[in-house]
């Protein structure tokens, strides 16, 4: 059986779930990322959701793989609608648009007492203006880099949140102490990207 790595982006969002968490994750595809964590001990147990079986079904191989399937549970449905609130405390939602994301959150209210661990494929700036309307607050934002592609991870909570400017909204918010090493080529690609689309 080979060793279960995880690519830089899943391993960046693994490093943020608390000790001892339950996960829900939310698109899980191969469920990669919840049977790392559980082979690490870092989660009591996980709940998979896929709007898809076939996903569902790659899942179960790798829980079958790794020998991990007594802990987690699969279930086929749109989002968390078939998460009950007391089966998760933390919750990830990595690989899709941000504006698919603050759906999912937004149809699920008790996330305001989870952490939340949001990779936005598109529209970040959409799902950061969402979370801090909607009685979120991004804690902490973390920048990967994955081949020539960078990805963003937003970790946010219940709570007040203070107002973003556009620019923000549209780049992220750099706190004191937590400046990215690729912060700076990920802001002069963005600039690249708003160029292009005025040209």
């Amino acid at each position: 059986m080979r060793r279960l790595e995880l690519s830089p982006r899943l391993a960046a969002i693994a490093e943020q779930v608390p000790q001892g968490a339950r996960l829900a994750d939310v698109g899980t595809d191969h469920a990669y990322l919840p049977a790392w964590l559980l082979l690490a001990g870092r989660i009591s147990g996980a709940v998979a959701t896929d709007v898809r079986e076939g996903p569902l079904q790659r899942g179960r191989e790798t829980a079958r793989l790794y020998k991990v399937e007594d802990r987690m549970v699969f279930r086929c449905c749109d989002g968390l609608a078939a998460v009950e609130p007391q089966e998760a405390d933390t919750v990830v939602i990595a690989g899709m648009g941000g504006e698919l994301m603050a759906r999912i959150v937004e149809r699920a209210p008790w996330t305001r007492g989870c952490t939340l661990l949001l990779q936005p494929m598109s529209a970040q700036e959409v799902l950061r203006q969402w979370l801090v309307t909607h009685g979120y607050c991004i804690q902490r934002e973390t920048l990967v880099r994955e081949g020539e592609k960078f990805y963003g991870i937003l970790t946010a909570t219940g709570g007040e949140s203070p107002a973003y400017t556009l620019a923000e909204l549209w780049a992220g918010r750099q706190r004191r102490g937590e400046v990215s090493p690729h912060r700076l080529a990920y802001l002069e690609e963005q600039i690249r990207r708003r160029e292009r689309a005025l040209a």
